[in-house]
């Protein structure tokens, strides 16, 4: 009911924009499935289909996004679960003309998340970031998580930055649960190929350093320094002045560092993300 009374007061706050500023626009609708793998069987461990809407009103900006998440299971119960869904709400604003600031809000049926967010560019350089509380349903604990970019530079068709993930937990943990968790990445961009109609990009995220602390001791491994190594290819087509498709492929490789006497299972030691959508833009 809470899902469905923030929908219905997102539906109403945009139609009430509408009604009194018609210049209020719809700029883009688009769908798009991503599909991430961890396991070491066949089976896809998340299959998400998201709808996607964009409006502007002057420098305003907002997006729209409703979500659904499967499992899917080829090997023993050979079935489909339901496993979570989204609500999200985006809001830009250009303050500048080199800064963006904005918030998000994303809910889904295990918790809730509230965001800070911004994007700058001068130059060579840029930064980003998001940083949000997530409210948890039910007895767990809060936390406060941020993804940043510091510093970057960029120049021509490539783009380099410093990457931070910090989370930390806001309140007591209970004895030998995770309380904070540290990685250090060096993200780069670049693209590769470009037509009027086919762009093709790459992009590789490399952990430098992560660390995990718990309250007490607890068995358990983490990211190798230098340990988690993840390559994106993407294409983007341009089949209408309107209209595009784009598919994009993650395949991750990870070593593990193992903590006070933890043994290794040898699960997850590869991660693939696959993205397929199209967006109209009006």
């Amino acid at each position: 009911m809470k899902k469905l009374a923030l929908l219905l007061a997102a539906v109403g706050m945009v139609s009430a924009v509408a009604y009194a500023a018609p210049e209020l626009k719809v700029t883009s609708v688009g769908q798009e499935i991503e599909i991430e793998n961890w396991s070491n069987g066949p089976d896809l461990d998340e299959v998400n289909l998201f709808n996607n809407v964009g409006l502007a009103y002057g420098d305003w900006t907002f997006g729209l996004q409703a979500g659904k998440q499967w499992a899917i299971n080829f090997d023993d119960t050979k079935d489909v679960t339901s496993k979570n869904h989204r609500l999200q709400i985006d809001v830009w604003k250009k303050v500048t003309d080199d800064l963006k600031l904005g918030f998000r809000y994303r809910g889904t049926s295990s918790y809730d998340r509230y965001y800070a967010r911004w994007d700058w560019s001068n130059g060579m350089l840029w930064s980003a970031g998001d940083v949000w509380y997530e409210s948890y349903n039910g007895n767990k604990t809060d936390w406060l998580k941020t993804e940043i970019f510091p510093i970057g530079l960029k120049y021509g068709v490539f783009k380099v930055g410093y990457f931070l993930n910090y989370n930390t937990l806001m309140g007591g943990a209970d004895v030998n649960d995770n309380d904070e968790y540290i990685e250090h990445q060096i993200r780069a961009y670049a693209t590769l190929y470009k037509t009027d109609r086919l762009t093709l990009t790459a992009e590789g995220r490399f952990t430098i350093s992560a660390d995990e602390k718990y309250n007490g001791v607890k068995p358990h491994r983490e990211y190798d320094d230098f340990g988690r190594n993840r390559l994106y290819l993407g294409a983007d087509y341009k089949v209408t002045e309107n209209l595009n498709v784009y598919g994009k492929f993650g395949y991750e490789y990870r070593e593990w560092r193992l903590e006070d006497n933890a043994i290794d299972d040898h699960t997850q030691k590869i991660y693939q993300d696959i993205i397929v959508g199209w967006s109209y833009k009006f």
